[in-house]
């Protein structure tokens, strides 16, 4: 019996059916150097190639229990990016295969796109097994597997595939927690295949993600919540408020030290532990927005006036804060919540970015 197509909607992306009318998106989107590099589409790549794949694969496939979807935003019905389960054996085990468009990379899609893809695998077509390859060095690909758990060794065994190429591969079964099964075992931070500009310490060059992306990439990455990504309403109604609270005035007089030295830090923490214990009932939530928004916008602000290129610093951060992970790729927390650091964590070279390590 054939799948009958279906749509699959979760916080932020939906897995639709792929139509005709997607042939000019997927044809413009494949237009990236990195997809005809790491995917099975074609170099070059033509409108017509494009049509022909939804017309006739995509369409098909269907009537194969083996699904082609777009990948959608939810908010704006934007096509990002494709994912495609195919029958590899006769027991049900399917390959998976997924990419996303240069602009929309690091935003976790393609995470949150395979985990939907993964339980109609499991739950609606019975797939004893769900397989993962990709061509050897595709490290952002790999990191999306890694990050729901398929396993085989390392990064996957090293195999050929039908072209002859040595390509990865690793599996994922029904019964896996869709949690990281081994440590990250790539680069410090994910190697993005576009989008680079001037290298750190630590990565090959700096992304085009904003900061709200890199820190959803941190809370992806170490199973924390993400109000915005599940759609929730605004709210300072949650546990982990004070928590929050604190880091920011941790932070704040890290800055006040750093300026004018240990003595004024001091004073700030004190400020800040009387201050909490005052009355929590009179929490805004507009006008915690609007101090929030503020403070980035001063933060920036201060840093182009001191010359230094902040987005460059936040990449270095980021690739630091990846590297807390635990050897066997669990998180250890503080009791408030905060991530602590694993033995593989490095500190950022700050100086490094700032070119003044000589």
């Amino acid at each position: 019996m054939s799948l009958a197509p279906l749509t699959v909607t979760g916080a932020r992306i939906s897995l639709v059916p792929l139509a005709c009318d997607d042939a000019n998106d997927i044809y413009r989107l494949c237009q990236d150097p990195a997809i005809m590099q790491w995917t099975t589409v074609p170099s070059p790549y033509s409108r017509d190639q494009a049509r022909e794949f939804v017309e006739k694969v995509a369409t098909a496939g269907w009537e194969k229990n083996e699904p082609h979807w777009a990948i959608r935003t939810v908010a704006t019905n934007t096509l990002v990016g494709t994912l495609s389960m195919r029958i590899q054996s006769e027991d049900g085990t399917l390959d998976v295969g997924y990419w996303v468009g240069a602009d929309s990379r690091g935003s976790g899609y393609a995470t949150e796109a395979l985990i939907l893809a993964a339980r109609v695998a499991f739950d609606t077509l019975n797939a004893p097994r769900l397989v993962w390859r990709s061509r050897v060095g595709n490290w952002p690909s790999w990191r999306v597997a890694w990050r729901l758990g398929f396993h085989a060794g390392k990064r996957g065994r090293q195999v050929e595939n039908d072209k002859g190429e040595e390509v990865w591969e690793a599996f994922l079964e029904p019964d896996d927690t869709m949690e990281p099964a081994a440590p990250w075992d790539g680069p410090a931070a994910p190697a993005p295949v576009m989008g680079r500009r001037s290298g750190t310490s630590h990565t090959p060059g700096r992304s085009t993600r904003s900061p709200q992306e890199l820190v959803s990439e941190f809370h992806s990455t170490y199973h924390m919540p993400n109000r915005v990504a599940d759609g929730g309403e605004p709210t300072l109604d949650y546990d982990r408020v004070m928590m929050r609270m604190s880091l920011i005035a941790e932070e704040f007089s890290e800055l006040i030290g750093a300026m004018w030295g240990p003595a004024a830090r001091t004073l700030i923490e004190q400020a800040y532990q009387q201050a909490a214990e005052g009355d929590h009932a009179t929490s805004d939530i507009v006008e915690t927005a609007d101090a929030l928004a503020d403070l980035v916008y001063v933060i920036y602000g201060m840093a182009l006036e001191s010359g230094i290129d902040l987005d460059a610093v936040l990449e270095e951060v980021q690739a630091s804060n990846l590297s807390k992970l635990m050897p066997d790729g669990s998180v250890k927390r503080r009791e408030d919540g905060k991530v602590l650091k694993g033995p593989n964590f490095f500190p950022p070279n700050i100086a490094r970015v700032l070119h003044l390590d000589d």
